[in-house]
């Protein structure tokens, strides 16, 4: 009996070791750079940045809904505000708004670099209009901070962008490399008018890119637990869309004579039949990536863990799901945003839908994700099927080895002082996802600083952040 609990003793020991050898001998992934000091924001640029916000380039799924002017109006603004930009740049007009640039390059055998941003917000609840603090398309600049729909979403990365270029044109400075400028129309509803035939474009000229950028990370000081400093959260990676429409039709009729399952009752069973059996956890590419960058930057245990995630797998999917973001990095999601029964208080309806979203992990393609939700529900009463074609599937994942990770990295690292880095797998959508044939090396990365209110009341982005914003894209064209 003792020789078996020595045994047993002398097994655990091994084990502790091999975990705390993991732990101490990890990697430090974080690249040593000096960072020069963003000069001060000038009133220039800030008001360029306000005059942007008031034109409501808002872009609807449903046609009928759609304004050009405010797009046109958009158009002429970013024309007279960049002339430089317009005059040295060679410039196309993709579905009469997405606007394309081609900053010739001095080294035509260089691949070139993509920039995206878009042009299109998301529209204003009209609930929620007198909620605001400041009106939403006025650009306002109040405590410290620019307010207004497109602040954050995305117009501060057009902005900065254009405003980087035409100081560098000023200087007569050209890229080695050529750079191209994609500014989309309708990124919130798809981008099928505006990056997908950007795409096919540069696919039929042959183009191949050596690194695109697009909106996605941020820099963040508050949103990963462990760690005092702030963090650059490098997009390599983005999460698949999808919606699904779940519908039950049976024979309604009058409320006093209700059967013992109505419409309702059943698409009711099934959605809370799906909320009960979640997907399962994993951790991707991406999510590994983060965990190697961060895990030596934390104090212990948390150090521990993210270097032995395979063994400590359960503790660290139990504090990511305590928060709707963690729990999206590690898992498909899936939440119902559309449901509809009833056309009368005393009528028991014969149909009843519901449209459910879900956000593919990589590795869960939609075709499983449909066949899998059947599985799920178990019922021949329900229908289960795609609620439009408006689906994409996950991306793959950009190496943090490639050119594209190393080169924002090092950007980022030059402009912000005592910043951490890390892979980081996106939960949103962008249009980058469009330019998978365009280029192997695709990055999700917007220079804020915990910017508030995507898609909300009260969008904002602190002054600070366009700040570094412009400085971020100053040095990165400076060094293309």
């Amino acid at each position: 009996m003792k020789k078996i609990t020595y045994l047993i003793l002398f097994m655990l020991l091994i084990f502790i070791g091999i975990i705390g050898f993991k732990t101490i001998t990890a990697p430090n992934y974080q690249i040593k750079i000096k960072a020069n000091e963003a000069p001060p924001l000038t009133n220039i640029s800030l008001s360029h940045f306000q005059k942007a916000i008031t034109f409501p380039t808002i872009s609807y799924a449903d046609a009928k809904d759609w304004d050009s002017i405010p797009f046109i109006n958009f158009r002429n603004y970013l024309k007279e505000t960049y002339p430089l930009v317009h005059q040295h740049l060679q410039k196309e007009m993709i579905s009469n708004y997405t606007l394309v640039y081609k900053w010739q390059g001095k080294n035509s055998s260089l691949h070139p670099f993509i920039l995206m941003a878009h042009q299109d917000v998301v529209p204003i609840e009209n609930a929620t209009k007198n909620q605001w603090t400041c009106e939403p398309f006025a650009g306002t600049v109040k405590d410290g901070y620019i307010w207004g729909r497109g602040t954050t979403d995305d117009k501060i990365n057009l902005i900065s962008i254009l405003e980087s270029a035409e100081k560098l044109l000023k200087e007569n400075f050209q890229t080695e490399r050529t750079i191209y400028f994609v500014f989309g129309h309708d990124e919130e509803i798809g981008g099928k008018q505006g990056a997908v035939k950007v795409a096919a474009l540069f696919k039929q000229r042959n183009i191949k890119a050596d690194l695109v950028l697009d909106e996605g990370g941020i820099i963040t000081k508050e949103k990963v637990p462990g760690i005092t400093k702030p963090v650059a959260l490098i997009g390599t990676a983005e999460k698949g869309y999808m919606s699904l429409k779940i519908s039950v039709n049976k024979k309604g009729g009058h409320s006093s004579q209700p059967d013992k399952e109505t419409a309702i009752d059943i698409l009711n069973k099934a959605l809370v039949t799906l909320h009960k059996q979640p997907f399962p956890p994993r951790f991707e590419e991406a999510m590994l990536g983060f965990m190697h960058y961060l895990g030596p930057e934390m104090q212990f245990p948390n150090n521990m863990a993210f270097a032995n995630p395979t063994i400590f797998k359960s503790l660290i999917v139990k504090n990511y799901k305590k928060q709707g973001a963690g729990n999206a990095m590690i898992l498909t999601t899936s939440v119902p945003t559309i449901i509809n029964a009833g056309i009368k208080d005393n009528v028991i309806p014969t149909l009843a839908t519901a449209v459910v979203n879900f956000r593919l992990l990589p590795g869960d393609s939609a075709d499983f994700i449909l066949q899998k939700v059947k599985e799920i529900i178990n019922d021949k009463r329900v229908l289960v099927q795609a609620y439009d074609d408006n689906i994409s599937e996950a991306s793959k994942t950009t190496p943090t080895t490639s050119l594209a990770f190393t080169k924002i990295d090092s950007i980022v690292k030059l402009s912000y002082k005592d910043v951490l880095s890390a892979p980081f797998l996106l939960i949103g959508a962008t249009d980058s996802r469009h330019f998978t044939e365009v280029s192997d090396n695709i990055i999700k990365f917007s220079p804020m600083l915990d910017p508030i209110g995507f898609h909300g009341i009260d969008e904002r982005v602190s002054t600070e952040s366009f700040r570094h914003s412009l400085w971020f894209f100053e040095q990165f064209l400076r060094s293309c």
